[in-house]
């Protein structure tokens, strides 16, 4: 089964993402001619590593049918202890809103400067095994 985006009529992506914690920022930055509205960063917060990534899209079609919001994400760091991994060569992903709490760039910025890149099947890897850590636990 193949997973694709919603597109912002659908998803509602206006919305705001149920997440717990702080509240988040609102606000539009103007780029020349062009306003665009900044992307969001959110931490998922697990056991034993934190992923933090970037907003895309929220999804809130299925809210319905009692199914939990979906998030677009796209990954920017996995920090397990003092390692931190640059995972922007890894696939967007798809998941519950639950468990999201929101990231600043106070919080972010010293972990990109610190983050390693890791070969790309390796930053694959370590995501792997973070969500599935974060599904079965």
């Amino acid at each position: 089964m193949t997973l694709w985006p919603c597109l912002p009529a659908q998803c509602g992506s206006g919305e705001e993402p149920p997440l717990r914690g702080r509240p988040l920022p609102a606000g539009r930055t103007e780029v020349g001619s062009v306003l665009t509205s900044p992307r969001r960063l959110l931490a998922l917060p697990g056991s034993q590593a934190t992923l933090y990534v970037e907003l895309i899209q929220v999804s809130l079609h299925n809210l319905e049918a009692g199914s939990p919001a979906l998030l677009w994400v796209r990954p920017l760091l996995l920090e397990q202890g003092s390692q931190v991994l640059n995972l922007q060569s890894t696939s967007d992903l798809l998941w519950p809103a639950d468990g999201f709490v929101p990231a600043y760039a106070e919080e972010v910025l010293p972990l990109l400067e610190q983050a390693r890149d890791p070969l790309p099947h390796e930053a694959r890897q370590r995501l792997q095994a973070f969500l599935q850590q974060l599904y079965q636990g």
